[in-house]
């Protein structure tokens, strides 16, 4: 009896030490159906490289690197002074064509005296146009300079003269003194004089400033626009009834010179960079006065949201990860825990991290992409954090 009893303790001894071999073993993993695996990952974050719509210099950079920005906050600007300058250029005109609209407007139902008056009127628009056509090609002297203020006080004279006329012929008018055609001639004197004046004011500000090659191809433009508008202006002489032309083609004028001016304002916008967001100023890649390109990366920002992680794991964890499940992560340097989403995981493997060996039945273990989102604020990019997950597969 005692022997028996010897042997079925030893037996049962045996039994149970070769279950635990197995079990801590190489094949203590499959049989348990879960291999603990720890990764280690760092926190990215989401970047934005922020640039210029178009070309010039920096004059100011209102930001430097760690700074916190808010969503349309300024960071950068580029020098402004051509375009200001075309912007000014861009605004006559279009004064300049709403005054003309106006007076093809009051053209309507005129005499043939007064289309004569427009007649000239547009013939000292071509001349003024060339005129200044012509300073913007050959440069301005200072003879010149003074001749075009001698002119001006002249102009400005006219205008004066003009106003006075007109307001004397409408008062006479009102007393029956005069009839309505000479308060008509006085109000286009006085349009012409005060277009004069204006054009005198345009030239004498070129030569002052200097001509540039768009200025020049600007003046050439105002020059057949102010050609093509007297050009009609002769062939509507004497044809009263088609003076709504004239309004229509004004109207158009109008148009084109406030989309000038639009675009030339849209332009200048685009000398401010802005923030699309919040966020962190990460890297300042231009100093005041640097001369950039356009698209060229002036500075980047760093959302101060969507922080996300990636891990690759292999195809023995993968099963059973789904985008939209959640996970433990751990942050060593801060020693606490932080909650992460999967939100993709890739649906190929990106590589192997274990290459087959010459022995029997092995081959390659490839891994997959699985990437986390971290929405947590006082965790920033940099940071390491470690994923504790619990295998799903059997590796053979």
């Amino acid at each position: 009896m005692k022997k028996r009893a010897w042997i079925g303790v030893s037996g049962f001894v045996v039994s149970i030490a070769l279950l635990s071999a197995y079990l801590i073993g190489p094949g203590a993993a499959d049989v348990a159906g879960q291999r603990p695996v720890q990764m280690a990952g760092v926190i990215e974050g989401t970047e934005t490289d922020l640039s210029f719509k178009m070309g010039g210099s920096i004059a100011e950079i209102a930001v430097k690197e760690g700074d916190e920005v808010k969503a349309g906050q300024l960071v950068a600007t580029l020098n402004s002074e051509e375009l200001l300058a075309k912007r000014e250029q861009a605004q006559a005109a279009y004064h300049l064509a709403q005054v003309k609209l106006e007076q093809a407007k009051k053209g309507v139902g005129l005499t043939s005296s007064s289309t004569h008056a427009q007649v000239n009127q547009a013939k000292a628009a071509v001349d003024a146009a060339k005129a200044q056509y012509e300073a913007n090609k050959n440069g301005a002297r200072s003879e010149e300079v003074l001749q075009l203020k001698a002119k001006l006080q002249a102009a400005q004279t006219a205008a004066q003269i003009a106003d006075t006329q007109l307001e004397r012929m409408t008062k006479l008018f009102a007393e029956g003194a005069v009839p309505q055609v000479k308060v008509d001639e006085a109000r286009m004197d006085q349009e012409k004089a005060a277009a004069e004046l204006k054009a005198v004011e345009e030239q004498l500000k070129m030569a002052q400033s200097g001509a540039r090659k768009e200025q020049l191809d600007a003046a050439k433009a105002q020059w057949a626009q102010a050609q093509a508008a007297y050009d009609q202006a002769v062939a509507a002489s004497g044809q009263v009834g088609l003076k709504e032309l004239d309004v229509k083609s004004a109207e158009a004028a109008v148009q084109q010179a406030k989309g000038a001016l639009d675009e030339i304002e849209a332009y200048l916008n685009n000398t401010r960079l802005t923030a699309p967001m919040d966020g962190i100023v990460k890297a300042v890649a231009v100093q005041k006065g640097e001369l950039v390109a356009q698209g060229f990366t002036v500075l980047t920002l760093q959302s101060n949201e969507n922080n996300y992680v990636k891990f690759y794991v292999d195809e023995y964890q993968i099963a059973g990860l789904n985008a939209g499940d959640t996970a433990k992560l751990s942050v060593p340097s801060l020693n606490r825990d932080t909650e992460a989403t999967i939100t993709s995981v890739a649906p190929a493997a990106d590589f192997a991290v274990k290459k087959a060996t010459q022995e029997l039945g092995d081959r390659d273990i490839r891994s997959f992409q699985v990437k986390m989102e971290i929405r947590d604020p006082e965790l920033r990019p940099g940071l390491s954090v470690v994923w504790n997950l619990e295998g799903a597969g059997e590796r053979e």
